[in-house]
């Protein structure tokens, strides 16, 4: 949610009282479609109202400074763009991203002062690097282009800043959710042309996200196992790249047969990747003829298949406080509702949607069980960063 008053103040803080704008970016939800999208899949996703709210100031000197809450701030100046060893893996990269991929697109660079406010949850997989990317995207478009850089733009800057400056191999999904906002429908068959289609959710479900007390720290590994499986099978048994280049039919009859080269986790993950594009298509039909029972069918379906077939839902031998058993334990209590695992997983949090007369009491168990403030009640958020009564 926007909280305006308390960055205002942390702003304070940190910069003279200059003349300001309030700047609100917001986090991202994977609805439907895990792991899916780095083999050119299908995918469902949504803008959440978790996200960074940050007090804005132009500079004349070409010099950025961020202040971020909990978070040394930092400073560099625009006449160095240029990715450095020392700003991998930071925020400080990101930024120095941002502005060195917006100038490769033509557009104008300055320098601001920004004071940020946070209130995605730490391991939610709200997408907090995302939300971020998109936020200096808009401030350096509203201060110094006039609102020039349209949404996919936006996206694309944000992957190449996480990319090369910051070195996380991400996809382009979770900037998608930060840039667009509301749900979208998206399909990556083409990467240089992402089918970027909004839906409509009027569904009468409400959505909470619960965070297990894991941590993602050191799970890199881990995370690209999953397109490394998935990319085998589709490179060894059919010389393709991805396996969206595959038919489910030739798959079903290549899997069926003895296979040399590749593992059987590459081929049950394989699976997931042709039997989630399906249900993502069941979830966008879903939403266009208000199939509420359809939906739910979907989500459920969907985190059976991370469990079983992607086996993402835990780390190997880490059932305690692992999202997996956050599953197990919502589904006691959810009623006719649905749960499954959010973003990655192996570790942080789990998406789940119950109808409006069971919410009260599915939020206070989970709470009791996990403490409130790790249930958090999401509502979508249409439309992309933005100022804030402008």
């Amino acid at each position: 949610m926007i909280k305006e008053a308390e960055a205002k103040a942390y702003y304070l803080k940190n910069f003279p009282e200059t003349e300001t704008r309030t700047f609100y970016s917001h986090g991202r939800l994977e609805i439907i479609g895990n792991h899916t999208d780095h083999n050119r899949g299908l995918c469902l996703v949504a803008g959440a109202d978790l996200g960074i709210t940050a007090i804005v100031s132009p500079r004349d000197d070409g010099v950025v400074c961020v202040a971020s809450q909990g978070f040394k701030p930092f400073t560099f100046s625009i006449d160095n763009l240029e990715a450095g060893f020392r700003d991998k893996g930071s925020t400080r990269g990101i930024t120095r991203g941002i502005l060195a991929g917006m100038k490769k697109l033509g557009l104008k660079v300055g320098g601001f002062n920004a004071a940020c406010v946070n209130d995605i949850p730490a391991g939610s997989g709200i997408s907090s690097s995302a939300c971020y990317e998109s936020l200096i995207c808009h401030i350096v478009d509203v201060l110094y282009n006039d609102k020039k850089c349209t949404p996919i733009a936006m996206a694309r800057i944000g992957q190449f800043a996480e990319n090369v400056y910051f070195g996380k191999n991400s996809g382009l999904l979770d900037q998608i959710g930060t840039s667009f906002g509301g749900v979208c429908f998206l399909d990556f068959q083409t990467p240089d042309h992402v089918l970027v289609e909004p839906i409509a959710f009027d569904l009468p479900l409400d959505i909470t996200l619960v965070n297990t007390p894991s941590s993602h720290s050191g799970l890199n590994g881990l995370y690209g196992s999953i397109p490394h499986d998935m990319k085998s099978v589709a490179k060894v048994l059919f010389d393709k790249d991805v396996l969206r280049e595959v038919t489910r039919e030739e798959f079903m009859k290549a899997s069926s047969q003895p296979t040399y080269g590749v593992s059987e986790r590459a081929k049950l993950r394989a699976q997931h990747y042709f039997d989630e594009n399906e249900r993502v298509l069941q979830a966008k039909e879903a939403f266009e003829h208000h199939d509420v029972g359809s939906f739910l069918t979907a989500i459920r379906q969907s985190q059976i298949s991370s469990q079983t077939l992607l086996a993402n839902t835990m780390i190997p031998g880490r059932y305690a406080n692992s999202p997996q058993e956050a599953i197990d334990r919502a589904n006691q209590f959810i009623g006719k509702g649905a749960c499954r695992i959010m973003g990655g997983g192996f570790a942080g949090s789990i998406l789940c949607f119950t109808t409006h007369d069971e919410t009260e009491h599915f939020r206070k168990v989970m709470g009791d069980l996990y403490g409130k403030e790790n249930v958090c009640n999401v509502s979508l958020y249409e439309g992309g960063p933005h100022v804030v009564g402008e």
